[in-house]
């Protein structure tokens, strides 16, 4: 009995001990329960997006408005431009010395203009890539403004990498035509061969030489003045192309390349027009870098402004006009001393040359470089020559 007593004075002992203990826990402080997180939206994302974050300081800077993220930020786009595998990293580096040079603009802060150099600098250290003439051209702007020691020398550079067009004027004047300034655009040039046809042609090499046929045939037989994009074996940028026209006023753009194709019986000519809707891009065009404009641009620098002025809806028509016009032309001449060559027609295609031009703008495609017989027809004179005088002759006859 004594022993039974025992244990349930024990059990009494353990049960209150348990019931303090649950009191005292209630007796602290209350916890409240932590307030539930949203995943982060698509604006957030976009917030801190390096780009989206630099185009807002830019915005406030140019508004004469202090910002106290500019090194923050230049640090962020200097750490995505040392990403050679990112596709973003040249803009990156560029957008970093915009925001340099738009503070040293805006408030004189001392090193800016040094950094934002090197930044520029380095956003065009290859000349071949797009944008790297933008990059030369506002080094070269900057360090003018702030009477740099090296402002001579950035103007060198932007001038050598960059060529400004060759003008040919006319030796009659203007008749019977209402197209009076026509540019004419050699694809590639310079470091960029532009496609290689089976025995070392080069797409740089035919499309020049065609293009200064055109362009003489133009200003001696029909009085228009006609401004070549690179005039020598040259490196121009795409951007840096359509500007030269844009700025000027011509009345037409037609860009000059060779096709190819990774199916080396491919043959033909054809032409293209500006693809609005870039769903629809022509899967036959032979994607070389630095062409085509990428399905999601948006991520470029620039890419913004270059959409912002364009016109499609007049323009549009105008340019299909100009490339069925030459198309036409250039496959009636080619037949009368090749009757098979083939008539692959008018297409469109979101050509990066194309969007940036501001008046109709086409873009002509001789014959296929990577076939060995269009090879060797575009290596002789004659065949080159009816190329040229049909371009020619389609841009007279859309003026009248």
């Amino acid at each position: 009995m004594a022993s039974l007593r025992a244990a349930r004075r024990t059990s009494l002992v353990a049960c209150a001990l348990v019931c303090l203990t649950g009191a005292l826990a209630h007796c602290g402080p209350r916890r409240e329960r932590e307030p539930a997180v949203d995943p982060p939206t698509v604006t957030d994302t976009a917030a801190r997006d390096p780009f989206v974050r630099a185009r807002a300081a830019l915005a406030a800077l140019s508004r004469g408005q202090a910002r106290g993220d500019v090194d923050a930020l230049v640090q962020d786009l200097s750490l995505l431009g040392r990403d050679a595998h990112d596709p973003r990293h040249l803009d990156a580096l560029r957008a970093a010395g915009d925001l340099l040079a738009a503070r040293w603009r805006a408030q004189h802060t001392n090193g800016d203009v040094n950094r934002a150099s090197e930044y520029y600098r380095a956003a065009a250290a290859d000349p071949s890539k797009p944008g790297a003439c933008v990059a030369l051209q506002a080094r070269a702007t900057l360090l003018r403004e702030a009477q740099h020691p090296m402002a001579d020398a950035a103007h060198h550079d932007h001038e050598r990498a960059c060529t400004p067009p060759q003008v040919l004027r006319p030796e009659q004047p203007v008749a019977r035509t209402r197209v009076r300034r026509v540019v004419l655009d050699p694809g590639h040039g310079g470091s960029d061969p532009g496609a290689i046809g089976p025995t070392g042609l080069t797409e740089a090499s035919v499309t020049l030489d065609v293009a200064r046929r055109a362009a003489e045939r133009l200003a001696v037989n029909h009085g228009i003045q006609v401004v070549l994009t690179r005039d020598a074996d040259t490196y121009v940028d795409l951007e840096a192309r359509a500007a030269y026209a844009n700025d000027a006023g011509v009345d037409l753009f037609v860009s000059v390349h060779c096709n190819a194709a990774p199916n080396r019986d491919a043959h033909g000519v054809t032409t293209f027009v500006l693809d609005t809707a870039s769903a629809r891009v022509a899967a036959r065009v032979n994607r070389r870098d630095g062409e085509l404009v990428a399905d999601d641009p948006v991520g470029t620098w620039q890419v913004a402004n270059i959409l912002t002025g364009l016109r499609l809806s007049s323009q549009g028509r105008h340019s299909l006009a100009l490339a069925e016009g030459i198309q036409q032309a250039m496959v009636h001449d080619l037949r009368l001393l090749f009757p098979a060559v083939d008539d692959l027609g008018v297409h469109p295609a979101a050509f990066q040359v194309l969007v940036t031009a501001r008046m109709p703008a086409v873009l002509v495609e001789l014959s296929f470089i990577s076939n060995a017989m269009e090879e060797q027809r575009l290596r002789n004179d004659g065949y080159r020559d009816v190329l040229a005088a049909a371009i020619a002759r389609a841009v007279a006859a859309y003026g009248m």
